[in-house]
């Protein structure tokens, strides 16, 4: 469901509900004028006929057609026939013990010829006590009133009931149905088989037995109610059927007719009643008979089709088309066809559930039309919607700055050009209307005239030049530009002049023939604006993620909506970690605030008082960031969240230790020999001459600066070491002289030096002085840390192109909490304290600058039987000589 945007940025469904509402209610409105007109009847009656037509029931066996029929008019001479030979027939079925016999004749008038045929006839029936008799209403002459013709009065008042046999006709002339109830002022008449069915089964529910007498009304219009469809059992001649003359001459089987309701009515062709039905197979009517016929079986078995009154087809008709517009929004365009479709079939699949399965008919042409145009309707409405949403929006987006300067203004174009000239070895440039040939604008040497074929977006080369037409939406230009000769962009270079032509083009508006190319154009002028969104997007993107600061923005529910890489690396992730969706709170805490507040009362602060906030904070174990934190400001709206930026400041902290550190060292270490220097000058010993003693004392004082001296000089050496003054350098000739460099120390000290080497030689790409220096710094370290009686070993091998150098002692070791700051500048290993070994802590800062210069690293642990171990890590030669 597609939702509106106001002006102000906030999603409304408002516009969405009404125009859904709007829709709906159209159809209901044109389904219910449907239904109530019934101006689909001819559809309803189709569709009602291709049910019945379909279906094929098993007739009653106990239901008897008496024919009188073509054979029985060759048997018996021409119709009418002498009432005797219907009383034979009477006495005939009563004999035969038929339970109800059905004279489907009319007598209504008397014998002129045989007065007693009548009698007969009144005996006959009088004896029979079953025999059942039509009323009719007609006209006497075409427009007369209607009348009731009744049976005579004698034979009304010996049978065993009367009942109507009108069939009620539909518009197109088809016999579908019959009212229970007919007659003349009132309904007063029962239709025939239903007072043979009350007189079958006495008491049953809603019938109603007619009178053995009546006095004629006073009223000539018809009345009728308790309209009743026929679900027919199959085409004519479905049920049973014997001819008059066979059963007159008592040629059946003796049982033929016991217990069986006997309907005796005309089916010769031209004496009789015959009526075109749903089930007329090839355009052959059914007799009347017949139609009574399926009349009582219906009746009698509960399957009498009732139509749905006039009220609840209405509305429920009404209340079908709605559904459709209920479930659309519910469901993927693409599927909105499939889903009518679905309403569509199951709605007419409904109707014959409750014609076949309840006996109710609904005419279901009225809502079927609705479900078919719902889709059509609510198709046209989202249209309509669609391309004034796309009015709007465009015209806001017009109305509002633009973000990104995409689209330059003409008059930019000098000072872009300008700029271009700056970076680039631009001599000049030239713009012609392309049209008249005019030229517009021009800088910097003389260009030749535009080449005649140029494509828009495309640069093409004509010696020095380059040529390209930019597209605007009344007018085109053609640009040159002029390069030295044997110069031309490239790269970089060219993706400068490929973008100031872009920025400086403009599509032309398509021409609004008709609704849908408006509807395409404005698609169009959407793809073209949220193109311009999309690289602005990028843009803020690649700028954000390529930002050195970690960047965050949170909502009100502390969830991250925007973060950049950096972020993720920050706070202990994988840089492609995305962080949309998670909890901030969560993730913020792995940084431990150097200060008294909690993150707690940081977001407080920030979300409800709308205080910047600026602190320092660890991520164990030495990540060292500096936070700042940042309610972000309502523009169009308000969106309660912050900015949060992380900036890295661990270098600027070491740097600033550091020389906290080397302060300390200059105003101690440095000035400690010196002051003891200046009080010795100062001393008794030098005024009283004692020259000799007084240059003992200063001897240390005086080597100690001077070492420190050489420290200093040496690490700045290193700093500044630059590596294209390398040389191929064998590291086994710098170990062994380096191994000769501590060898007195060793000696005095009582430490043997043992060499472990692999190989020969071993070359690598470096400094021969500071690398030897680094390995002397090393030896030092651990001879000065060794007990007397000790060993170090230096061990060389080589391993996947790398010199592994390591150098062992015999000491008591580094404690495992140093091992990571061991290399840091003026940083000594508590042992130091315990051995009371003096130092400032340089060698082994210029053990890591060195090894760091030649692309490696340094690390120290403690050996399995004690001691510190030194593991110095180097790129190497593959070969054994360079």
């Amino acid at each position: 469901m597609r939702d509106d945007i106001n002006p102000t940025g906030t999603v409304t469904r408002s516009k969405t509900y009404s125009e859904r509402t709007r829709s709906a209610l159209i159809m209901l409105l044109l389904t219910s004028l449907l239904a109530a007109s019934n101006w689909l009847w001819r559809w309803d009656l189709l569709l009602y006929d291709l049910q019945m037509g379909f279906i094929s029931k098993p007739v009653a066996e106990d239901i008897i057609i008496v024919a009188v029929d073509e054979k029985s008019l060759d048997a018996l001479g021409r119709w009418p026939w002498s009432r005797q030979i219907h009383a034979k027939l009477v006495d005939r079925l009563t004999q035969a013990g038929a339970r109800a016999i059905v004279l489907d004749i009319l007598f209504a008038e008397p014998d002129r010829i045989d007065p007693e045929s009548d009698n007969q006839l009144i005996q006959a029936i009088a004896a029979s006590e079953r025999v059942f008799m039509p009323v009719i209403l007609e006209e006497h002459r075409q427009g007369g009133m209607l009348v009731e013709s009744m049976p005579l009065p004698a034979l009304s008042n010996v049978a065993a009931g009367l009942g109507h046999v009108h069939m009620d006709l539909d518009a197109d002339g088809i016999a579908r149905g019959v009212f229970l109830y007919e007659g003349l002022g009132q309904a007063y008449w029962p239709h025939l088989m239903l007072s043979v069915l009350n007189w079958l089964e006495p008491g049953g529910e809603g019938m109603r037995t007619a009178p053995t007498s009546r006095q004629a009304p006073n009223i000539h219009t018809i009345n009728r109610h308790t309209h009743r469809l026929i679900p027919f059992y199959g085409p004519a001649g479905h049920y049973h059927r014997y001819s008059y003359s066979q059963v007159l001459d008592g040629d059946f089987l003796p049982d033929l007719f016991r217990d069986k309701v006997v309907l005796v009515g005309v089916t010769a062709t031209g004496i009789g009643d015959a009526l075109p039905t749903p089930v007329s197979g090839y355009g052959v009517p059914m007799p009347g008979v017949e139609i009574n016929a399926n009349v009582l079986q219906s009746l009698r078995q509960d399957e009498a089709i009732t139509p749905v009154p006039y009220l609840p087809h209405l509305l429920g008709s009404a209340l079908v088309v709605v559904l459709p517009f209920v479930l659309y929004p519910y469901f993927p365009t693409r599927a909105a066809p499939l889903v009518s479709l679905v309403l569509l079939v199951g709605f007419f699949l409904f109707t014959i559930a409750m014609l076949h399965g309840a006996e109710y008919w609904f005419p279901p042409s009225a809502a079927l039309l609705g479900l078919l145009l719902s889709y059509p309707l609510w198709s046209w409405r989202r249209l309509d919607q669609a391309v004034r949403y796309l009015n709007e929006q465009l015209e806001r987006m017009q109305r509002e700055q633009r973000l990104l300067p995409v689209e330059q203004p003409p008059s930019d174009m000098t000072t872009a050009m300008e700029f271009l000239a700056r970076l680039m070895p631009l001599q000049g440039w030239v713009l012609y209307d392309a049209d008249s040939g005019k030229q517009l604008l021009q800088s910097g040497t003389t260009l030749g005239p535009p080449l005649e074929s140029l494509a828009i977006g495309a640069w093409q080369r004509s010696g020095a030049e380059l040529w390209t037409e930019i597209q605007r939406p009344d007018i085109a230009w053609r640009l040159g530009l002029i390069w030295p000769r044997n110069e031309v962009p490239v790269g970089r270079s060219m993706k400068l002049v490929d973008e100031f032509a872009l920025q400086f083009s403009l599509e032309s508006e398509a021409k609004q023939d008709s609704v849908l190319e408006r509807v395409e154009l404005r698609m169009q002028q959407m793809q073209e604006a949220n193109a311009r969104l999309q690289r602005f997007r990028h843009l803020i993107s690649n700028a954000v993620g390529q930002m050195d600061d970690g960047l965050m923005v949170i909502n009100g529910l502390g969830q991250v909506v925007m973060s950049n890489p950096r972020t993720s690396f920050y706070l202990g992730h994988p840089a492609e970690k995305e962080l949309l969706g998670e909890d901030a709170y969560h993730l913020l805490s792995v940084l431990e605030i150097q200060g008294a507040d909690t993150w707690q009362e940081v977001f407080r602060k920030v979300l409800l008082h709308k205080e910047p906030v600026r602190f320092e904070a660890v991520r164990p174990p030495d990540t060292e960031l500096f936070v700042q934190l940042k309610a972000l400001e309502a523009v169009d709206t308000e969106f309660p969240g912050m900015i949060i930026n992380l900036s890295y400041i661990g270098a600027l902290k070491r740097s600033e230790r550091t020389r906290a550190k080397m302060l300390n060292f200059l105003s101690h270490d440095i000035r400690s020999p010196i002051t003891s220097l200046l009080s010795l000058t100062q001393s008794r010993q030098l005024l009283d001459g004692n020259a000799k003693e007084m240059a003992e004392q200063i001897q240390p004082l005086a080597r100690r600066s001077l070492k420190l001296a050489d420290n200093f000089l040496r690490l700045a050496r290193a700093e500044v070491a630059e590596t294209t003054s390398f040389t191929d350098t064998n590291f086994i000739e710098v170990a062994h002289n380096a191994v000769d460099e501590v060898y007195v120390q060793a000696k005095t000290k009582q430490v043997r030096l043992q060499r472990l080497f692999n190989e020969d030689e071993m070359w690598l790409r470096g400094d021969l002085g500071l690398l030897e220096r680094a390995l002397v710094n090393l030896l030092e370290n651990a001879i000065k840390f060794s007990p007397p009686q000790s060993q170090v070993t230096m061990t060389l091998s080589i391993k996947h192109s790398r010199l592994i150098c390591e150098i062992e002692d015999q000491g008591a070791g580094i404690p495992e909490h140093q091992l990571n700051d061991i290399f840091m500048p003026f940083m000594q290993a508590d042992s130091n304290q315990i051995l009371r070994k003096k130092g400032v802590g340089l060698g082994l800062s210029f053990v890591k600058v060195v090894a760091e210069k030649h692309h490696g690293s340094v690390a120290a642990s403690n050996g399995e039987n004690g001691g510190a171990v030194f593991t110095l890590n180097l790129p190497c030669e593959d070969s054994a000589s360079p």
